[in-house]
């Protein structure tokens, strides 16, 4: 800043108040003082002094681009914008940007009515701030016919083009005010930026909770937004029977709708069940410990403070003692390591509650911590939950992982199956997923069975591993010949060119014909396979996922300027939109919960959509500092006519 900024040296309001008004005079009309005297000076007409008037040019200062990339100035220094505005689109554009920060943030929509006032209040100078009239009203308004409605308009605009593929994501819960939803979210590709988006659709209010029910409101919500359903090729949810049922359900009557759409259970969800069942071949007095240590210490401040003491005492870090948590998946490892971690404090407290406080409750979570398995046993199911929350954590992402659920399923059985079955068999089973769990000839000795590298006592876990195993195949079902051929979204397997023709996606999803022809398909897969990758730089390694990976290759184009592998684009894209989770609906939910709350639960549907798709949009543009509403929202009429 050095370089440029110099201190402005002109007189100041005081002197210029009491100094006579000097003006510079051309130099040309200006005598010399050495010949001319004063008496002459002042004798000379001014008109005769100055001679003609010189018309000075308006200098206008032009905003340098430049300087919004110096690194000095990238904190404050933004282009004004007056000139190209007028005070009345400034003061509606900053009324939009102060709506969404409310959304982006969940603030009450009654605290408009104070920051509006505030405002005009603390910038008394500002135009645009004197032009702000913002209230509750008008707020949720904005939310609902500009700001929402723009963000939800542009997604519904994008999906509604025949061929561009998505995969929608479906689940139903009850809100605070017990009303009946189901939430909507789309996976879709985007074609600028060559990146899968998940993305809020809808919430939808529903009487009917039955398959036919819900499977009606998801067409309705469809044809309201004029989405064609034959531009859905994936489909997931939960497990449940209404949803994932093999005859009567929303899985069923959509196969009927539309026979080429994939359709996939969650996979958090059928690895979280299998580990609950899992748990039911361990001692229930490990399970009845965790729940009740969350309950003695979850009511009452007293307990909680008692207990720091016992924690300062023996120097262990003082963490509070978790809750299980009935809609979490796998909540039970946090609680599991968490008793581990406070293990001799809990018992030292628990012994002196018995005596200070009894209770049957404390008598029987004494009794149980002071049994020699039971540390054990916690130990064991530590490293278990290891296994599976890392499954589960893969993929609760949003990026496309479905190329890797069969191979990441295959893994994790072959990982618990040689915990106590013999190496020697696991090697000869070409299909980990029709191996023999059950069958005693392949376990090994029971004082070999692996249980985790600090559960030293050797104890009879089979039956946990027997029920997880066999649960775990029961369900994921990779019948559909989809598992087998998404491989080729695998980067490497693309590159070593397995798989020679991709006619086998062509069968599988034959909605693909319409859009492009198989030979082009071909020729491209073909081509890229030949590639000098290193020269592209296309080393698999230097990507951390296919979506990636494939970005940069839908990028490259020939000396033409035309882009290389447009039409194996369309068919790779609609793989890298199919679903493996319900997750991103889950997340929704939790915005849900945090949205209608005991305090504010008479917010409408509406609203509440309005609200959820706001706040995703103007987080999507990078916050409230840089979102910039578009023409499109500023010309929007903000009161539309309800009659």
């Amino acid at each position: 800043m050095e370089k440029w900024l110099i201190k402005d040296n002109k007189v100041t309001k005081q002197q210029t108040d009491s100094t006579p008004d000097l003006k510079r005079k051309p130099e040309n009309n200006i005598e010399d003082p050495c010949t001319s005297s004063s008496s002459s000076l002042k004798s000379t007409s001014k008109t005769e002094f100055e001679g003609p008037k010189v018309k000075k040019t308006k200098r206008f200062n032009k905003f340098n681009e430049l300087w919004l990339k110096e690194p000095d100035f990238a904190g404050w220094l933004r282009k004004d914008n007056k000139n190209t505005k007028d005070g009345h689109e400034l003061a509606l554009t900053a009324e939009l940007k102060l709506t969404g920060l409310l959304a982006e943030h969940n603030v009450p929509l009654r605290f408009i009515d104070t920051l509006g006032a505030l405002c005009t209040n603390i910038f008394p100078d500002s135009t645009i701030a004197k032009g702000i009239n913002l209230h509750r009203t008008k707020a949720t308004t904005i939310l609902k016919n500009v700001l929402g409605n723009s963000f939800l308009e542009d997604i519904n605009d994008t999906l509604g083009v025949e061929g561009n593929f998505f995969s929608l994501v479906m689940d139903e819960t009850t809100d605070q005010s017990t009303i009946k939803q189901c939430c909507f979210t789309a996976i879709m590709y985007n074609n600028e930026n060559n990146k899968v988006e998940t993305v809020f659709l809808d919430m939808v209010e529903v009487e009917s909770g039955t398959a036919s029910g819900l499977h009606e409101c998801l067409k309705d919500m469809l044809k309201k937004k004029h989405i064609p359903i034959n531009n859905m090729v994936g489909f997931s949810s939960d497990t449940t029977n209404v949803m994932a049922g093999e005859h009567v359900s929303v899985f069923a009557n959509l196969k009927k709708d539309i026979p080429h759409i994939a359709l996939i259970k969650c996979s958090c969800h059928m690895i979280n069940l299998s580990s609950s069942k899992a748990c039911l071949k361990l001692p229930r007095t490990v399970e009845d410990l965790l729940r009740s240590l969350g309950a003695h210490f979850s009511r009452s401040s007293q307990r909680q403070h008692t207990f720091k003491g016992f924690q300062e005492f023996f120097q262990v870090d003082i963490h509070k003692i978790f809750t299980l948590a009935q809609t979490r998946w796998l909540s039970l490892k946090a609680c599991v390591d968490r008793v581990l971690e406070q293990y001799i404090p809990l018992k030292a407290y628990l012994t002196e509650a018995v005596f200070s406080d009894p209770s049957k409750t404390t008598e029987e979570m004494l009794a149980t911590m002071n049994n020699q398995f039971t540390i054990v046993y916690l130990e064991f199911m530590s490293y278990v939950l290891t296994l599976l929350t890392d499954f589960n954590i893969m993929f609760q992402a949003e990026t496309p992982l479905l190329y890797k659920l069969k191979p990441e399923v295959e893994n994790l059985l072959k990982t618990l199956s040689s915990n106590y079955l013999k190496m020697a068999y696991i090697k000869t089973c070409d299909d980990i997923l029709k191996a023999e769990f059950k069958n005693t000839e392949h376990f090994v000795d029971l004082e070999k069975i692996y249980i985790g590298i600090t559960a030293t006592e050797s104890i009879n876990m089979p039956g946990f591993y027997i029920e997880l195993t066999t649960d775990i195949c029961k369900r994921f079902d990779f019948s559909d010949h989809l598992f087998d051929l998404i491989s080729i979204v695998n980067p490497s397997i693309a590159q070593q060119f397995e798989i020679q023709s991709l006619a086998q996606v062509f069968q599988r999803f034959p909605i693909l014909n319409n859009f492009v022809t198989r030979q082009k398909v071909d020729d491209e897969w073909r081509a890229h396979a030949m590639l000098n990758h290193s020269q592209y730089g296309l080393n698999t390694n230097d990507y951390d996922s296919a979506e990636n990976y494939w970005a940069k290759v839908f990028s490259l184009k020939n000396s033409a300027g035309q882009f290389l592998f447009s039409s194996l684009k369309h068919v790779l894209s609609l793989l890298l939109v199919l679903p493996f989770s319900n997750a991103s609906v889950e997340r929704k939910f939790s915005v849900l919960r945090n949205l209608k709350t005991e305090n504010r639960n008479r917010l409408h549907t509406d609203t509440v959509v309005a609200l959820m798709a706001t706040r995703e949009g103007i987080l999507r543009e990078g916050g409230s500092l840089r979102f910039v509403p578009s023409n499109k929202m500023v010309n929007k009429k903000i009161w539309t006519d309800t009659k």
